[in-house]
């Protein structure tokens, strides 16, 4: 299911992902709070996917001053929408510590359907990429696919409890290098102990349109779930351009 949730403010953090994970939290620990722990007790994957929309925006300082934004969430796993839904249905008003959020409407979108085993995608929310040493790889790095399919066979495993149906490839038609700041309460009291110098993570990821091939039931779920790392966070959301029929010609970026 894929969803869009507007929301009406003027002013945001420039590390605002967490914030937007507040939000996400707060419904569905509102809507259930067996579920919210079932998620959220310890550090494991998520079953949906995010980006956000800025609308009008500029920045301003460690701030980005707008006239509202846009979440739009992507996830086939009905026993979190469910009650993130109910939640999201019964909480007009936001609150991420100095700021405040009204939330207005909620629209629903089609189902991205499609039959074939390869398929052109593009990234609503920049797709992380790392080695098994937490290096960021880039999409013309050799290991790139073989660390995107390691990283969405965990995730199968442990979200469907059943592996990738066959192996998942992903090439890259264009993109481009977005670094992210980012920043968490263990990491705000670091820098303010001197034990880090900034007071933001730096994640790089990447923008782009991308190839993936695979079984059709596994890139309908990760068009659903993102790919990559840190789907939970506001990384690795894809939305389908078009399927690639036999015969198509896609020009990739090497």
């Amino acid at each position: 299911m894929n969803l869009s949730v507007e929301f009406h403010t003027d002013k945001l953090p420039v590390a605002y992902r967490l914030c937007i994970v507040s939000i996400i939290k707060h419904c569905l620990r509102t809507g259930d709070e067996q579920a919210y722990l079932r998620y959220y007790d310890g550090n494991k994957p998520k079953p949906f996917v995010f980006s956000v929309y800025l609308n009008q925006f500029r920045y301003a300082g460690d701030e980005i001053l707008l006239s509202g934004f846009t979440l739009n969430l992507s996830s086939s796993d009905y026993e979190f929408l469910i009650p993130f839904l109910n939640g999201l249905q019964q909480i007009h008003r936001f609150q991420y510590k100095d700021y405040q959020f009204a939330r207005g409407l909620v629209r629903y979108g089609r189902e991205q359907t499609f039959q074939s085993s390869s398929i052109v995608v593009r990234t609503r929310s920049p797709l992380l990429v790392e080695d098994a040493n937490g290096k960021p790889l880039a999409p013309s790095d050799p290991n790139f696919s073989e660390e995107f399919h390691a990283i969405a066979s965990r995730m199968s495993q442990t979200l469907r409890g059943k592996p990738l149906s066959k192996k998942v490839r992903i090439d890259p038609v264009s993109y481009r290098k977005v670094v992210i700041k980012e920043r968490n309460q263990p990491f705000e009291q670091a820098y303010e102990t001197g034990k880090v110098q900034s007071p933001y993570l730096y994640f790089t990821a990447y923008h782009g349109i991308f190839v993936l091939n695979g079984h059709p039931a596994d890139l309908k779920w990760l068009l659903n779930t993102g790919g990559g790392l840190r789907n939970g966070q506001g990384f690795g959301h894809l939305a389908l351009e078009k399927e690639v029929i036999f015969g198509d010609a896609v020009k990739t970026a090497y």
